[in-house]
């Protein structure tokens, strides 16, 4: 480790940050002596080398404006970087407060003094938050939970050889009716977060009036997914467990706003108990047209979006629907 810079020797290293902030051009760039200071565009800010790893983070905002990313295409510059940039259509960078706080993040992410650098390089997704935690900026909420969900239930479809298709059978990003259309049955996934103050245990939101129709003569099941906001299973590693089918699935995930590297792709959850399978028939709470005069929804009505409790009502184990279905034979439900 280096000698722990002094009072003086910090702001010569932040005038020296100031002075490339307002004098370089776009598509510059200049090794500082163990960072890149460049600028692409209306980014600029510094970049730290990674060696032989590039990192698989994007598009992360340690603060508004700012934005962190794995790169291996600085302008001019070969290997594998961290960079730390900010919009510089977003931030006048020669007003007195921001020329300040941008020479004083970027210099508390490129040095190499206090042994930040090697934190930051392991996981910088765990920096960002540290800084976000200390600026007071927020992480946007984007909880990928109900996506980890259904990619879980892709993967154990897949390897029961139950779904042969996914770009055509895994609907559920597409804003289909149902998240899994199978030659054999119709699959909607549910997931229900333990600890959500907004939600209620076994309690579930059914977001449209044909979220729980049939499709056709198919019979419909829903399979219940109660998890934890911490453990192993990310958009990441469920992405990786579905092997070959990666480049089909990973346009479906980016439909609903989640892309690698960022926050969401490696927010971790857990199943806090194996998922439940439900059919959907006549016994199960649901609205459905017959319910109304005519057997129609009333006139007028856009949407409908009601939440059904799924205490005492008969389930069967994922695994052990997953092994009826292959074997040809009826899942049995039992309270």
């Amino acid at each position: 480790m280096d000698a722990i810079m002094d009072a003086q020797e910090y702001m010569q290293k932040k005038q020296s940050i100031l002075y490339r902030a307002k004098t370089i051009r776009p598509g510059e760039s200049f090794d500082c002596g163990g960072f890149v200071f460049f600028r692409s565009g209306e980014r600029m800010g510094a970049a730290i080398p990674t060696g032989d790893t590039l990192l698989k983070i994007h598009n992360v905002h340690p603060g508004r404006s700012y934005s962190l990313d794995g790169d291996d295409a600085l302008p001019r510059v070969a290997g594998n970087w961290l960079a730390l940039t900010i919009d510089t259509s977003e931030t006048d960078i020669s007003d007195p407060v921001c020329e300040e706080e941008f020479a004083s993040r970027i210099l508390n992410f490129v040095r190499t003094d206090n042994g930040a650098r090697e934190e930051i390089i392991a996981d910088p997704w765990s920096w960002a938050e540290k800084v976000i935690a200390m600026s007071g900026d927020k992480i946007s909420d984007v909880r990928p939970y109900p996506a980890i969900a259904e990619l879980f239930i892709a993967g154990r479809l897949c390897d029961a050889g139950l779904m042969t298709d996914v770009e055509n059978q895994y609907r559920g990003p597409d804003a289909a009716i149902h998240d899994f259309e199978l030659p054999e049955f119709s699959l909607e996934c549910k997931a229900h977060l333990h600890g959500d103050p907004d939600a209620k245990k076994a309690e579930l939101v059914i977001s449209s009036e044909n979220q729980l129709s049939q499709t056709g003569q198919k019979p419909l099941y829903l399979v219940y997914c109660p998890m934890e906001a911490s453990g192993d299973l990310t958009l990441e590693s469920c992405v990786a467990a579905l092997g070959s089918v990666r480049t089909k699935i990973m346009p479906k995930i980016a439909q609903c706003g989640f892309v690698e590297g960022d926050f969401s792709w490696v927010r971790p959850y857990h199943l806090v108990s194996e998922p439940l399978v439900f059919e959907i028939n006549e016994t199960f709470p649901r609205i459905t047209p017959a319910q109304f005069p005519d057997g129609r929804f009333p006139s007028g009505i856009t949407k409908l979006v009601y939440s059904v409790s799924l205490k005492n009502l008969p389930s069967c184990p994922l695994s052990v629907f997953i092994e009826a279905i292959r074997n040809g034979e009826p899942p049995v439900f039992a309270v």
